[in-house]
This record gives C-alpha cells, sequence and structure tokens, in this order.
C-alpha cells in the first residue's frame, strides 16, 4: 500500500459516517463497524490487509462493503473483488453474520473502468455467475459539488484533501472554499493533518506548485500517521493476547523514535517532491549530502523554500 491509499484510508477512518454519507449517496448512514481484514484475506495477499471492510447496520440486519483505495485505476479491479475478496468476506466474516456483502473501488486517478462480470455457460445455460462492484472515480467528481455536500452537513470534512483530485481542484474558488471548510476543524493539529493530506494527492494530481503556495501558513504536520501506528500496534498487541505491558513498550517506542522519524520523513518528501520541481532525481552526491543531514529545522527551512529553489544545488546550499 503506497502513502496516497495510506492517506485516503487514515480520512475516511478519521470520519466513517461522514465519508460513507458522500460516498454511498445516502443522508443516513448507519455505519457500525470495521471488519478485521487480516482474518480474511490470504497469507500472500499482503495488500489486502489493509483494505477497508465497513459493517453497516441495515434494519434487524448488517451489512459489509469492502472498499479498495487505488492510486490508479485498473481494468481488473471488479474481477479481483468479485471472484475473491468479496466470497470469502462473505463467508469469514470474524463472526458477524452478514445479510449481504458488496465492494467500492475509489479511483483517485484515472479513467472509470469495468465495473462487472458475467458468465453464462452455453453448456448449462441456467447456470450463471454475474456481479457488479460500485465504483468512485475522483477526476469525474465535481469539486464544487462536494463543497456545497459539505457546506450541507452531508459529507465528512476529510474529503476536503480530495479536492485537487476532482474536476475544478485547481480553481482558486475551490482552494478558497477548502480553506473555509478547514477552518470547521477546531483543533490545530487535525487541520495540520488535512493540509498534509491535501498536499499529498495535490502531488498526485500534479497541482502541487497551485496548492503549496496557496496553503503557505496553514502548517503542515510532521507525521500524520505515527499516531494511528502508535494506537494500532497497543490495539493490536491486547488481540494477540500480550502482556499490557508489552503493549505500553511498544507505544512508547513509536513515542522515542518520533524525532527520528520526522526526520527521515523529511528527507523523503525532499527528495520525492524535489525530483518532481527539478524533473529529475538528485545525483548519488547530493542525495549522499540529504541523506548526512540531521537537523530537523533545516530540513524544514528546505522543505518551505522547495518550490522557490531553482535546482538541487541551490535547495541543498540552503543553512
Amino acid at each position: 500500500m503506497n502513502d496516497n491509499d495510506k492517506a485516503s484510508r487514515y480520512l475516511i477512518k478519521r470520519d466513517p459516517v461522514g465519508c460513507f454519507r458522500w460516498m454511498l449517496g445516502q443522508p443516513s448512514v448507519d455505519f457500525h463497524a470495521w471488519i478485521d481484514s487480516r482474518r480474511i484475506v490470504l497469507p500472500n495477499q499482503r495488500d489486502l490487509t489493509h483494505d477497508l471492510i465497513a459493517a453497516f447496520q441495515v434494519g434487524d440486519t448488517l451489512e459489509a462493503l469492502c472498499i479498495e483505495l487505488q492510486s490508479e485505476s485498473a481494468s481488473d479491479t471488479a474481477a479481483r473483488l468479485l471472484y475473491g475478496y468479496i466470497p470469502r468476506v462473505a463467508h469469514e466474516s470474524s463472526g458477524l453474520r452478514l445479510s449481504a456483502v458488496g465492494g467500492i473501488v475509489v479511483n483517485l486517478t484515472g479513467p472509470t473502468q469495468p465495473d462487472s462480470i458475467s458468465h453464462r455457460p452455453t453448456l448449462m445455460p441456467s447456470c450463471r455467475f454475474e456481479g457488479q462492484i460500485g465504483q468512485i472515480t475522483l477526476r469525474d467528481e465535481s469539486a464544487s459539488r462536494l463543497l456545497a455536500e459539505l457546506a450541507s452537513g452531508g459529507a465528512s470534512v476529510w474529503l476536503l484533501a480530495w479536492l485537487p483530485l476532482m474536476q475544478g481542484g485547481v480553481e482558486s474558488a475551490t482552494i478558497e472554499g477548502w480553506k473555509s471548510r478547514a477552518l470547521t476543524l477546531s483543533d490545530e493539529r487535525d487541520r495540520g493533518i488535512l493540509v498534509t493530506l491535501t498536499l499529498t494527492f495535490a502531488t498526485l494530481a500534479g497541482r502541487l506548485p497551485t496548492w503549496a503556495k496557496q496553503l503557505e501558513g496553514w502548517g503542515m504536520s510532521k507525521n500524520p500517521y505515527l499516531e494511528s501506528i502508535r494506537d494500532e500496534v497497543r490495539v493490536e498487541a491486547r488481540k494477540e493476547g500480550k502482556a499490557e505491558g508489552l503493549a505500553e513498550g511498544l507505544a512508547e517506542g513509536v513515542a522515542v523514535g518520533l524525532a527520528e522519524g520526522r526526520i527521515t520523513e523529511a528527507k523523503s518528501f525532499l527528495a520525492t517532491l524535489g525530483r518532481r520541481k527539478f524533473g529529475k532525481a538528485a545525483t548519488k552526491k547530493q542525495q549522499g549530502e540529504l541523506d548526512g543531514i540531521t537537523d530537523l529545522a533545516r530540513l524544514e527551512r528546505m522543505r518551505d523554500r522547495l518550490l522557490d529553489a531553482t535546482s538541487w544545488s541551490d535547495l541543498l546550499a540552503t543553512a
């Protein structure tokens, strides 16, 4: 799972009700719980162990939806979900009695792809296997429409992060709308995380310069995932029956590594965005110089002037 998929998974889990309200086009969604996908997938399906499986209360029954997030749309997605993943969830749903199981793919970039399969053997016409998934292709979605739904309470504020991927995603009205709705997040750290997520998707959409310039001064979270990872470590240790002390020790270890993680992330950010900005990767010597920087403050100053730098040499000259 790449950073774009992780970021999408993160924002959906921050507000599942608001996100599913928009994704499903239903104002009243009764989200019940997340189903642990690691109990569903086969041992060699590592990428699927982070997929989202949501259970919903529908009347007196529970229904589940498998959510697949793709940085770029793929033509085989419907087949992969319908042949193996969805049937497996239906039969191995961690003890939940599900009345129905479906699937949704969210294409962060790329065109809409086939969403159904159909097999009807001529040798036995009465036998058939058919299926269809839901599909959301963000480049076909309207940024202005999402902002309108946010204003009316019909969607989660965390979906603002996807605006750069939508139609009109680079227009000034869209960015101003982002700023207006982002202010509804009262927690400053949450706003920083939202900035980070939005710039992640602006990079994917090739719209980073415009968004970064317009969001300058809003602040950026240095690492929006460490806290969630720390919580997951603690929860999973308990699930596996390990001692509470081990869980706390692992969580503390993550906290101790926070500074190192911020330095590593800053270098990764500069390497990735620098390659896009300058049209080429750093040379071996330049990469070595970047790797040798241990001063987080200097790395942050380099990040702040990345858009104004004219070359790798110019960027690395930042004191």
